[in-house]
């Protein structure tokens, strides 16, 4: 897991290409004002848009073909993280989505703001739309093709 905001973004190129893409799809494009859908961002990158009330979650999930770098573009919400080891009672592998509803240890909860995002890889489970305040979130998950 990384947790940081958007200026750093290009920090991270090194370790993975995608965040230059991303950081560059970021600084082109007005994402306030972007319809919520699906868009290609760069080959083996696509986000999804999309703005809702967060609410307590749902089961921990991870991902097996993608990794996840999920944006906030304003509002806020929480995400639990956990790595794989201590999530439990899987309910099955679907294309590139596992989901958990237990643990076996303490997650640890970013607070996803405007500007922040949270990179994760397939051992980092996580539960995002936690509510943190009243507000609603509109939220960048770009999707890296592992």
């Amino acid at each position: 897991m990384i947790f940081d905001t958007d200026k750093n973004l290009r920090y991270y190129a090194g370790f993975n290409p995608a965040f230059e893409a991303i950081a560059k799809f970021i600084e082109e494009n007005d994402m306030k004002s972007m319809e919520c859908g699906g868009y290609d961002v760069a080959e083996g990158i696509k986000v999804s848009i999309a703005e809702y009330e967060p609410a307590t979650g749902g089961d921990y999930e991870c991902h097996r073909d993608y990794h996840d770098l999920q944006y906030a573009i304003c509002g806020e919400e929480a995400i639990d993280v956990l790595p794989i080891e201590f999530a439990k009672d899987s309910t099955g592998y679907k294309p590139d989505i596992e989901f958990f509803t237990s643990q076996t240890a303490a997650a640890t909860r970013v607070a996803l703001t405007e500007g922040t995002f949270v990179f994760l890889a397939p051992q980092d489970t996580h539960k995002p739309c936690i509510k943190m305040g009243t507000e609603k979130i509109k939220k960048a998950v770009f999707k890296i093709k592992i």
